[in-house]
């Protein structure tokens, strides 16, 4: 129900009463103009500092996580006080009431999901008071994603939904006044350059964040570089930069003054009377920590953040106690104490800093992996509960199939909240939070965040189904246990149709793979021609999978070929319980090369593993093993020295170098369509398949963990490595996010010198698309299915961490040791990674259609026709292909397309290639929107941005002095390409023109033709 509740992104509590925010005292500007407004203006209710003083903005903030230690609803309602005493309907309860009291008193709020909730919940009353909190700028919304998104294990897809729903919900009911101009990034743990883009293009001014690398943060006190342009995209110029300050003691209140109820600091006693008066010592103790802080930052500005995790569930006592500090801080200054404490926000802050007139230093690369001291690396949690991750990638997957259909055909109605889309954008949004997707939550919250993905999930299914019966085709049936080739309707089923649905805005060929129960089958396309298929034994670890409840013992492989964009194809398909064995792939004895046309693969005789690939010019040996590291830590919770930190639920720290595992055997399957390597190890918990598809650039490698045995007492933590002769020296590359490319330097840190005391886990990276190793003559690269840490510990190597089970808890707050486990046994893990060679010049395009073509992979749905024969099929006037949009150029990408409001979509076009990367793909590109989409006609846009939540040309962002003054975005869009009113007459009323890396969002008016 609370799902329902949640997903009311838009609901008529009756319109924003007159706004009188900062914001909207704006003068009016001109069209067709470039109207550059004076900062100043925007920001009227901010407080003002006293010049010649150390200005302290005291920022009363609460930080609630959407689901860690407790569920949503738990966290919500204040359930379970004896895990965690939270209540968050009692924080905003109390937080109105005290704001209400003093028009001084300023409070600051982050997660939209939670917010919402409450807020749906008032009575008239209090959202008139909300409204008007609002509006005088005294409640104010930072960050405003629906949740505090993780920035290593996320993609910018999911990203870029979520922030969305949470900023449109507050734009679309509280208007200019809703719209958070700060970033708020104070818990994950690291941060990466393509967040902080992504930031800049939804018109943030600023971002905050507390965790970073603690040589990093000692550095950058002495150096006073707390504070810097973060330049977050070479390829936008300015439009990519976004200022960016690291809190200076985490997001907590200074040392001894912690005034909430979950805190033991001592109020203030201001009556002189008492025994224990201390309103010398408290003022004293917060005007001497403000004076070194101060020391860190350029300004004579400096926040201090007065909060902590769900705190001000008694706002009373904090309230009380601030109103104290700064009056009795204050009244020094007729003394000569040059401190002055004041209420603000984090925008009022970046106000301040901004009119300093200050020039700041820069900073290029990013904030991964973060250390909080030289033993405890959070890099483990890139690769925690991979499960859940390689879900949650597969939810958003099927999310941007919901949304696109549902456009096309119209099956919602936008006015109704909530819909069924919403169900499964809320529950995306919460997965994106910095203990979800991480995997670094209790194990009862992420069993909460999977059934709340697995239930919205067949809600969105609803939706895929009634769009296709529109679209011509019988009610669909969907498989959603394909992860352990599972399908009912097909293994229970002689004669069915399978519907392959491409949501991508290209045509491609995808394989497909069906699990069957039969010895023969057909399948026929959609031009009633019979197609080449394949029946491969499904490999007896997967038969054998803990909780498998099926029939299926070989699976149906076939290739759809040529997909439409936008569409779909449908494929009839026959199983037989007799047959020959003409049709299955063939076991090959002896160690036998593998070729597809394309690529070659060789194994090592003495390895019995892989040992060669080759593929175009690229020839390279390659030797690909599963390895262990042992794990620190006691399943008895032994007391540990720093420097032996358990590895957990968010730090790796290995005992030493990587165990290998040594294969047992080997068969080779040899089929028409499908070759395939099937190893077995010395440690019977791992098996794998190498595969090759026919004419396909890569080798797929299937690989399945578990269960992990901890009953030895010792944490294992299993990777794949992949040993070339590639000269890569310490050089390595990882995506930041599914986007831009970062380079790696083994022992290195741009920034800083690095103190390398844990050589392997310091050196790990978040790896959500993507990483590779190349020189001169060749690249190796593996693709990823989920969110994973990578490295490069040697030149020529590679290696993923596929799967991890602790036994002791790392003591950084989660509480229990990372140990999933399932039908009784640990958690068995199943998942793929492409691997490529390639000539380096030839990589780019090649590297991002295949990342693009696994992220957004096709969607398969059933039909049992157990009456119809073939020929009927084909006489049937059931559709057997659609096509839903005409291709879009190479370099461009479909990143969205949604109902926005009634009569309008989103639409999102990204231009997938930086600056250098290809000579013709990474050139600028036009779009004409006329007539793209086959079932609707754009007939008008106007641009917005990132966000969705503001019309671009509504957006003024800070410019920041730190080359030189006001100096404007280098690639800044012109005016006339706002309104888009054309060129050279009527058929390019609609044209929009893409930038190398530029993604540009549309709300556009339509007709159905």
């Amino acid at each position: 129900m609370w799902l329902m509740m949640l997903a009311m992104a838009v609901v008529a509590l009756g319109a924003p009463r007159e706004q009188i925010c900062g914001y909207d005292k704006c003068p009016t500007g001109k069209p067709d103009m470039l109207n550059v407004y004076p900062h100043s203006v925007m920001f009227q209710k901010c407080p003002t500092g006293k010049p010649d003083m150390l200005n302290v903005h005291l920022v009363p903030h609460t930080h609630d996580d959407v689901g860690w230690l407790k569920t949503v609803d738990q966290y919500f309602y204040g359930a379970k006080n004896d895990i965690q005493r939270a209540g968050v309907q009692y924080i905003l309860d109390s937080v109105i009431d005290e704001l209400v009291k003093d028009s001084s008193r300023r409070f600051i709020y982050v997660e939209t999901a939670f917010f919402w909730r409450w807020y749906l919940q008032q009575d008239e009353q209090t959202i008139a008071t909300v409204e008007n909190l609002v509006n005088e700028g005294r409640l104010e919304f930072i960050g405003g994603g629906w949740s505090m998104n993780d920035e290593a294990c996320v993609h910018y897809n999911a990203v870029i939904d979520q922030m969305s729903l949470g900023m449109r919900t507050l734009s679309d009911h509280f208007g200019t006044c809703g719209i958070p101009r700060v970033a708020w990034q104070i818990d994950p743990f690291g941060h990466t350059k393509e967040q902080a883009n992504l930031f800049a293009q939804m018109g943030f001014d600023g971002l905050f964040f507390a965790r970073i690398d603690y040589d990093d943060r000692k550095r950058r006190i002495n150096d006073t570089d707390m504070e810097m342009v973060w330049q977050a995209d070479h390829n936008q110029g300015a439009e990519g930069d976004l200022f960016t300050g690291v809190l200076y003691r985490h997001y907590s209140p200074p040392p001894g003054h912690c005034y909430d109820v979950n805190c033991n600091d001592p109020p203030i006693m201001d009556d002189s009377r008492l025994r224990d008066y201390n309103v010398e010592d408290k003022a004293n103790n917060f005007i001497d920590f403000a004076k070194n802080k101060s020391k860190a930052y350029r300004s004579s500005n400096i926040m201090m953040t007065m909060g902590d995790d769900f705190n001000y569930q008694d706002a009373n006592m904090w309230f009380k106690n601030m109103d104290k500090l700064i009056k009795y801080v204050n009244a020094r200054q007729s003394d000569g104490e040059t401190v002055n404490l004041m209420y603000s926000t984090p925008s009022c802050y970046l106000k301040a800093l901004h009119d300093s007139g200050l020039v700041w230093p820069t900073f290029q690369d990013d904030f991964m992996p973060y250390a909080s001291d030289p033993w405890a690396y959070w890099s483990g949690y890139f690769t925690s509960r991979p499960a859940q991750k390689g879900y949650i990638r597969k939810s958003n997957n099927f999310l941007q199939v919901c949304k696109q259909l549902s456009a096309m055909f119209q099956t919602e109605d936008t006015t109704a909240k909530p819909s069924r889309v919403d169900l499964l954008r809320n529950a995306m949004g919460i997965n994106q939070h910095h203990d979800a997707v991480t995997g670094t939550e209790k194990q009862h919250v992420a069993d909460d965040y999977v059934q709340r993905l697995s239930e919205a999930t067949e809600s969105c299914q609803g939706v895929v189904n009634d769009a296709l019966v529109r679209a011509g085709l019988p009610p669909q049936t969907f498989c959603n246990q394909l992860n352990t080739s599972t399908c009912h309707v097909t293994e229970r089923s002689s004669k069915f149709v399978a519907y392959v649905y491409n949501p991508l805005s290209r045509s491609v060929s995808p394989w497909v793979r069906i699990p069957v129960a039969g010895q023969s089958a057909i399948v026929v396309n959609e031009q009633g021609a019979t197609i080449d298929s394949e029946l491969i034994p499904i490999p007896a670890e997967v038969q054998d999978l803990p909780g498998r409840d099926s029939t299926a013992n070989v699976e149906l492989v076939f290739q759809a070929s040529t997909l439409p964009p936008l569409g779909f194809k449908a494929y009839y398909v026959r199983v037989f319980s007799y047959g020959t064995a003409s049709q299955h792939a063939s076991e090959r004895p002896g160690l036998q090369t593998l070729s597809n046309g394309h690529v070659t693969l060789d194994l090592d005789p003495k390895t019995l593993r892989l040992g060669r690939m080759r593929a175009g010019n690229a020839d390279v040996k390659v030797d690909q093993n599963f390895m262990w590291y042992e794990g620190y830590g006691s399943p008895n919770s032994t007391p540990w020295q720093p420097q032996h930190r358990p590895s957990g639920a968010y730090v790796f720290h290995p005992k030493g170098r990587a165990k290998p595992m040594k294969a047992t055997s080997v068969v080779t399957l040899d089929g028409a369509l499908v070759k395939e390597y099937r190893h077995t190890f010395d440690m019977d918990w791992v098996s794998q398949v190498t595969r090759l598809y026919k004419d396909e650039p890569f080798a797929e490698v299937e690989w399945m963990v578990g269960p992990i045995p901890i009953e030895d007492g010792v944490a294992k933590e299993v990777i794949s490595r992949f040993s070339s002769a590639i000269n890569s020296t310490d050089t390595f590359y990882t995506d930041s996010n599914g986007r831009q490319m970062m380079k790696r330097r083994r022992d290195h840190r741009d920034a800083w010198t690095l103190n390398v005391t844990e050589p392997v886990a310091g050196n790990y990276f978040p790896v959500n698309s993507r990483i590779f190793i190349k020189d001169a003559d060749s690249q190796l690269t593996v693709l990823t299915d989920r969110s994973q840490g990578g490295s490069s510990l040697a030149s020529g190597q590679l290696e993923l961490m596929l799967h991890r089970r602790t036994v002791q808890d790392d003591a950084f707050g989660v509480g229990e040791p990372l140990n999933e486990t399932e039908f009784g046994v640990g958690l068995v893990v199943r998942g793929r990674h492409w691997v490529v060679v390639s000539d380096p010049a030839d990589a780019p395009k090649l590297h991002r259609d295949l990342a693009e073509q696994m992220f957004m992979a096709p969607q398969l749905s059933f039909a049992p026709a157990p009456m119809m024969t073939m020929m009927q099929w084909l006489s049937s006037t059931t559709v057997k292909q659609f096509t839903g949009m005409r291709p879009l150029p190479a370099n461009v990408h479909l990143l969205t397309l949604e109902m926005y409001k009634p009569n309008q979509l989103l639409i999102r076009l990204e231009h997938q290639f930086q600056a250098d990367e290809d000579p013709v793909l990474s050139k600028p590109v036009d779009v004409n929107l006329k007539d793209l989409f086959t079932t609707l006609n754009v007939t008008s846009v106007e641009e917005f941005g990132l966000s969705a939540d503001r019309p671009l040309k509504d957006i003024n962002r800070f410019h920041w002095d730190h080359m030189r003054s006001n100096r404007l975005p280098t690639s800044f869009r012109s005016p006339a390409s706002w309104a888009y009113r054309g060129k050279n007459g009527e058929n390019d009323l609609l044209t929009v023109t893409l930038n190398p890396m530029e993604i540009r969002t549309f709300v556009a008016s339509y007709q159905s033709p």
